[in-house]
């Protein structure tokens, strides 16, 4: 508090330096430039630098004058500093852009919500423009990064406004190693059709069964993870439903093992609609599952006869293109009294604790996210009723009881406010920590983004003047 306190006075001083130098230096140009014409451009690229260091201090003290009034009036210092970044980006620069018949095309690829996808509450906040794309090399064209993701002031969960649908969305799916910037060589996740050859190959990786031991050589596909990790869901259904002779069908399994377990421990006629030929094919193989059908996220649709029990969800909620339709085709689909399952939910704690950027998390697949709290209210303005709901490494469950009516409460003011700011500094955050080689992307927003991070306490100056994010 005092170092801000002393530093109107300091900053003062230093910019009286800076300007008696410009002077000397605008003086020293045009004498130069009377009699030594070739050195007049190096003259005035200094007094041009000069100029700029003034322009920084100014800046600097401005932003600082703003810290310091949030201090005043109740905020707390925080002394953990990160990563350096610059006070002022580099010109504007647009990204790279791959276009593709099936990537870009009419305006009808796009859906613009005017409400919110889960609760219908049109009243909203815009807290976030871009999804990953804004971050990576090359996009399918100029326009694929904007999302403009929104909290909804009813049932408080985060979504985008804007939205690809159709062959634009289908190019996401087909491609997702590319638009989320990872790699698909796990057999797993592997969004291509599959040849003979790969069918082959994967008899010959999968012929050794699930628990294959690390003591044991050769190749195979690992599905024993896959099983020890959804250990966890049959464990919870087990315990809080009578699933004995149930009816389940699940959606976007990676390898059936869910259904495997409820099929073994409770003899669950078992259905499947998995996302890729590829996860179709070893869930066959391994478990003789058939697939019912694959997803289509844009125009979901259940294509195997209800009711079910149970339908059991795999980061569903956060994909779904219709959120809206995605819920109505699954309650419709259940009988009286049924229950849905939602797992491997983004829990929006993930980058508003400062853990991960914002930006980065929400790729162009992801179209909501919440907490525990929204998703709660969201499943239940859908006709639900929550059972159980637990977050879980930056993950939510959540399971649920069809009702015959809404049932929920909107988000309070407080915790709206809240939760708007929150998602505003995971927003400034996510900015400042944009790589370097992508930073001239956000240079329009970058002076107002830095004077917002400083006075809200996402970015401070350090004792060298340098501008730091804040570690949370």
């Amino acid at each position: 508090m005092r170092a801000l306190l002393a530093m109107p006075e300091r900053v003062r001083a230093e910019l009286r330096d800076v300007e008696r130098a410009v002077r000397e230096g605008e003086k020293a140009a045009l004498q130069t430039s009377k009699r030594y014409g070739q050195e007049t451009e190096a003259l005035r690229a200094e007094v041009s630098a000069l100029r700029d260091e003034m322009h920084q201090r100014l800046l600097q003290y401005h932003l600082q004058l703003g810290r310091l009034s949030a201090l005043v009036n109740g905020g707390q210092p925080r002394s953990a500093l990160g990563g350096r970044v610059p006070v002022t980006a580099p010109p504007r620069v647009e990204p790279a852009t791959s276009p593709s018949p099936q990537a870009t095309g009419t305006s009808d690829e796009w859906l613009v919500l005017d409400a919110c996808p889960a609760c219908r509450t049109a009243e909203r906040t815009v807290v976030c423009e871009w999804n990953k794309l804004a971050l990576l090399d090359t996009a399918p064209d100029a326009e694929a990064s904007l999302y403009h993701y929104a909290v909804c002031h009813g049932c408080g969960i985060l979504y985008a406004t804007r939205r690809p649908t159709g062959d634009r969305y289908r190019y996401l799916v087909d491609h997702f190693e590319d638009v989320i910037d990872k790699d698909a060589h796990n057999p797993l996740l592997n969004p291509y059709p599959l040849t003979e050859d790969d069918r082959e190959r994967y008899r010959r990786l999968l012929e050794r069964g699930v628990f294959v031991s690390d003591h044991e050589k050769g190749e195979y596909i690992d599905i024993f993870q896959d099983r020890m990790e959804n250990a966890q869901h049959i464990e919870l259904l087990g315990s809080l439903l009578d699933l004995q002779g149930a009816r389940v069908l699940e959606v976007r399994p990676r390898t059936g093992t869910i259904l495997q377990g409820l099929r073994r421990l409770y003899g669950a006629e078992v259905h499947a609609m998995p996302i890729w030929e590829s996860q179709a094919f070893i869930m066959q193989e391994v478990y003789g599952i058939p697939s019912s059908g694959l997803i289509d996220f844009d125009r979901f649709g259940i294509p195997v006869d209800g009711p079910f029990d149970l339908i059991v969800c795999n980061h569903i909620f956060n994909h779904s293109v219709r959120l809206d339709l995605f819920l109505a085709v699954a309650r419709d689909a259940l009988r009286p009294g049924g229950h849905l399952y939602l797992y491997n939910e983004i829990d929006d704690s993930e980058f508003l604790d400062g853990g991960q950027s914002m930006i980065a998390t929400m790729n162009p697949l992801h179209l909501q996210a919440t907490d525990t709290r929204s998703l709660a209210r969201a499943v239940g303005a859908a006709g639900f009723e929550t059972v159980f709901v637990k977050g879980r490494r930056k993950r939510n469950v959540c399971l649920m009881k069809k009702t015959d009516a809404p049932v929920w409460s909107p988000i309070s003011a407080k915790a709206l406010d809240r939760r708007i700011g929150a998602y505003r500094r995971a927003r400034d955050r996510a900015v400042l920590r944009v790589p370097e080689r992508a930073r001239s992307r956000f240079s329009d927003v970058w002076p107002e983004t830095v004077e917002r991070a400083v006075a809200s306490g996402v970015a401070r100056f350090d004792d060298r003047g340098e501008l730091r994010i804040v570690k949370d």
